[in-house]
């Protein structure tokens, strides 16, 4: 966006709990949007808190109130349809400089943010244009409130690098970008191949993989990603064996679980990935958690592991920083190593 003792943590939004599952269906009727009078929806998506929500046209505006969203809908072309973003998407926090001017709300002021785009903020119009939400259970009371007003609400929480592809496929459909969208997955399943090719052709196995590990840090609560993690499964697409894995446990623990610092002597990872939450620098938190020199220990940028687009830069970092003999140094202008 090294092979030395990498330890690569990664502190990141891997941390969530819950479960949700997004399934996007399409239905066509004549031409690519089908016939825009019709009683028929040209599209219809069963979101990731199981409602039903059908479009007759392409949204042309857009409410974004997640990361991912924002990002996805850039890459897509349609950062000028985008009405409203979430506070911590906006570039103070997310530094995505393309965002500057649009107004951003805190996601659970959903009554405020109901009413505004009820009230046609930027051009918003509630019978056709979409609002993008995280399906996240705390997210509840906030899509009641949408939802009541009679927006169309869309929400996701993808649980693999598959599912992230369709929620990329959803978005492109409904907000007519198919072909864009379609672009952008079809890089993303060449990512599924790529990085263990070019692996294997220098050489390492399974058994030589890169011990690696994906850390949040804070509070001074200390976490590691498991298996559910989203960036553990960007981490294993980039060459990773992620020493914090633990299928035996259950429920949000399998997306990841506390830990204290003797984590790091236990599984003795080459590299870790902090999670860009994470407060301080790499260099901070080796002093903070007693690190030896030869762990390699990288911090990713916002975006790096945001479920859209932008986790293809993050698998790019982490490969880089795992094997940089193979596929050159990371950006450091992008994420930090310390």
């Amino acid at each position: 966006m090294t092979i030395n003792k990498i330890l690569v943590i990664v502190v990141a939004l891997l941390f969530i709990g819950g479960a949700a599952v997004m399934v996007a269906y399409m239905h066509t009727h004549g031409e690519q949007y089908g016939n825009v009078d019709s009683e028929d929806p040209y599209f219809t998506t069963t979101n990731s808190i199981g409602t039903d929500v059908k479009f007759y046209k392409p949204s042309q505006k857009a409410a974004v109130l997640g990361l991912a969203f924002s990002t996805t809908l850039l890459e897509l072309g349609c950062g000028d349809d985008i009405v409203m973003i979430d506070n911590h998407s906006a570039p103070l926090s997310s530094g995505v400089t393309e965002l500057n001017l649009i107004p951003a709300y805190p996601v659970g002021d959903g009554q405020q943010i109901a009413q505004l785009l009820a009230d046609g903020l930027g051009g918003f119009d509630a019978n056709r244009d979409v609002v993008f939400l995280y399906g996240y259970s705390y997210h509840a009371t906030a899509i009641a409130s949408m939802e009541q007003m009679g927006l169309k609400v869309v929400t996701f929480y993808p649980q693999t690098y598959e599912e992230g592809m369709d929620m990329i496929t959803a978005i492109g459909a409904i907000t007519g970008r198919d072909e864009k969208a379609a672009g952008i997955v079809n890089s993303m399943q060449k990512n599924l191949t790529y990085y263990a090719d070019k692996l294997e052709e220098h050489g390492i196995t399974s058994e030589s993989k890169v011990n690696a590990i994906y850390v949040s840090y804070s509070g001074g609560v200390l976490r590691v990603g498991n298996v559910n993690s989203y960036s553990v499964i960007l981490m294993k697409i980039a060459g990773g064996a992620n020493v914090a894995d633990n299928p035996s446990m259950t429920g949000s623990s399998l997306t990841s679980y506390q830990v204290d610092n003797t984590i790091f002597i236990q599984s003795n990872p080459d590299v870790i990935f902090l999670d860009p939450y994470y407060a301080g620098t790499p260099s901070d938190f080796r002093a903070e958690m007693n690190i030896g020199p030869d762990v390699k220990i990288f911090k990713l940028d916002m975006v790096m592991n945001q479920y859209g687009p932008t986790s293809l830069d993050g698998i790019e970092f982490m490969a880089q920083a795992m094997y940089p003999q193979i596929f050159g140094y990371p950006d450091e202008n992008r994420g930090m190593s310390g």
